[in-house]
């Protein structure tokens, strides 16, 4: 796995490849372990090339793991989050960026939008970010950088709340459980829209960083 370098020029950095993922409960480590002593070497067992930004299925897809869900029937095959629980679409992420600073200059982490909930560990150090799909986040991680420059970032994301449950034959917007939650409630199935397993969990949108003077 290679290293994303973001120069010490003010400005943004997307942080869109070299990225690995992980089924939760197949990783026995912990969000510190993973961003000090024991990071991934490659996508060797359970780790996994992942689509970021992007979901979990997505990433599925891309290994290979589950079938194309556009492509005929191949959707009713997968197993909806309804039936597995929330822990089975619940993944790791992980990826390594180069970044020295000099002077006042300042390094925001950005996330565009999660979905649904995340903790983000970076060389060590825990955050948990605000649930929300379309909540943005900016982290001020200047102080966190690693002195070395090579810094270690993983983010353990998790499914909406009340992912739902879809009522035999169907139906619109399955049994509205996922209305609690800030989320897209299309995804447990809407008229012609097949549900989408993983419910949209990942983080489907930009991840970036920005150097600040």
């Amino acid at each position: 796995m290679g290293t994303v370098t973001v120069t010490a020029e003010t400005g943004k950095t997307k942080l869109d490849s070299r990225w690995l993922a992980a089924r939760s409960t197949e990783v026995q480590l912990t969000g510190t372990q993973l961003t000090t002593t024991h990071p991934p070497a490659g996508p060797t067992a359970p780790w996994m090339d992942a689509v970021v930004p992007g979901t979990v299925l997505a990433t599925l897809v891309k290994n290979k793991v589950v079938p194309d869900p556009f492509y005929g029937l191949e959707n009713e095959t997968i197993i909806d989050i309804a039936d597995s629980g929330r822990e089975y679409y619940t993944f790791w992420f992980f990826t390594t960026f180069q970044c020295k600073l000099s002077g006042t200059q300042h390094l925001d982490l950005n996330f565009r939008g999660i979905n649904y909930s995340a903790e983000v560990y970076l060389n060590g150090h825990k955050t948990i970010l605000p649930k929300g799909m379309f909540r943005r986040h900016s982290l001020n991680v200047t102080d966190t950088l690693h002195p070395d420059g090579q810094n270690l970032l993983a983010v353990l994301v998790h499914p909406p709340d009340h992912p739902g449950t879809i009522p035999p034959g169907g139906g619109q917007g399955g049994d509205h459980e996922i209305g609690k939650d800030v989320t897209t409630q299309y995804v447990e199935g809407w008229d012609w829209i097949a549900p989408i397993r993983d419910r949209n969990t990942g983080i489907w949108d930009e991840v970036s960083i920005s150097v600040t003077g």
